[in-house]
């Protein structure tokens, strides 16, 4: 008779051994972790440098953008001698980079029978002292304007003079911007 196959007994590791192995575990890296540090080094003095002059002081940041007033005094021209002649305020915002300036009517001053505000819209070029555009309303066309005074409220603040063609035909403007 054949006995049957018995396997190799294995050594049984006990729980009790398991255990006291991941104690001293533990205990090693809790003692590595509360060695003493080093101390931190000290700065070494730095040597004194020689006086130097104070930076400039930086020019305050002018806004992106301005908000604007402007009165629109219209009327005739040597060549359109019969136009009535009016006034009125406009508000308007003049972006900085782009040099775009957009302004619309808000109140008259002094309106003559059947005539309305017109808005502008153009480029301003205050190196040049210039100021070209369209008017935005039916029958108009384009103004050219050239600065003939100047004031320092901003840099497009002045007096602009000069035209615009509409459907009555070629009127004198002056803008006056605050």
């Amino acid at each position: 008779m054949d006995r049957p196959y018995k396997r190799p007994k294995r050594q049984a590791v006990s729980l009790t051994s398991l255990l006291d192995l991941l104690f001293v575990m533990i205990f090693v890296s809790l003692i590595q972790e509360k060695s003493p540090q080093p101390a931190p080094e000290k700065p070494k003095p730095v040597a004194a440098k020689p006086a130097q002059k104070a930076p400039a002081k930086p020019k305050p940041a002018q806004p992106k953008s301005y908000t604007v007033q402007a009165t629109f005094n219209f009327y005739g021209t040597s060549s359109n001698p019969n136009l009535p002649s009016g006034k009125y305020i406009m508000n308007g915002r003049w972006d900085r980079k782009s040099n775009q300036l957009s302004l619309g009517g808000v109140a008259w001053i002094e309106r003559p029978p059947r005539y309305d505000m017109v808005p502008l819209s153009g480029k301003m070029n205050a190196a040049q002292g210039s100021f070209t555009g369209r008017i935005e309303s039916v029958g108009c066309k384009t103004f050219t304007l050239q600065r003939k005074l100047k004031r320092s409220k901003t840099p497009i603040s002045g007096e602009w003079v000069g035209s615009y063609s509409c459907s009555q035909g070629q009127t004198g403007l002056t803008l006056t911007i605050e």
